[in-house]
């Protein structure tokens, strides 16, 4: 039941809009120029958002298949990247995408039990606290993106949330 519950909203978080635009849903049919638009110097850009979630959402895919899995870097501002074209942003909605399917496949194929173990031994929420925080962590950014969407114009309301 737990895992039902964690895969529904990690899916609507990802893919499947609910009460808000899932993540893949506002970024798709973006640009590099629309996904490098900053509204001030100091806002991260939808690419730089999204790079962010890769590199957290790619961390826990690895934590999760037991990896002691180690940050390149501590500063959380580097994870705020981006590149400069349309391949480079293609190839950062892959990137994420990829981390995401490999995330929720993982899930999928896991006993309900470990749903309820410690992340590691120096993480000991539980998978299921874990999985739920970054799901909302998710939701956040995504919230963020469509915000920056809506700012530069390019939202289009019949794709969820007016």
């Amino acid at each position: 039941m737990l895992k039902e519950h964690l895969l529904r909203e990690f899916n609507t978080c990802y893919d499947q809009n609910g009460w808000f635009a899932a993540v893949r849903n506002v970024v798709e049919g973006t640009n590099a120029d629309e996904a490098l638009w900053k509204p001030d110097p100091s806002v991260n850009s939808i690419w730089q958002t999204l790079e962010h979630l890769v590199f957290y959402n790619r961390a826990y895919t690895e934590r999760f298949k037991g990896v002691d899995y180690k940050y390149p870097t501590d500063n959380n501002n580097e994870t705020f990247s981006a590149g400069a074209t349309d391949a480079e942003w293609q190839a950062a909605i892959a990137r994420f995408d990829a981390a995401m399917h490999e995330f929720r496949d993982l899930m999928i194929k896991a006993d309900e039990s470990k749903f309820s173990e410690p992340v590691s031994q120096t993480n000991t929420a539980s998978w299921a606290e874990q999985i739920s925080n970054i799901n909302a962590h998710n939701a956040y950014h995504g919230g963020q993106i469509l915000l920056l969407r809506k700012l530069q114009g390019n939202w289009d309301i019949k794709k969820g949330v007016s």
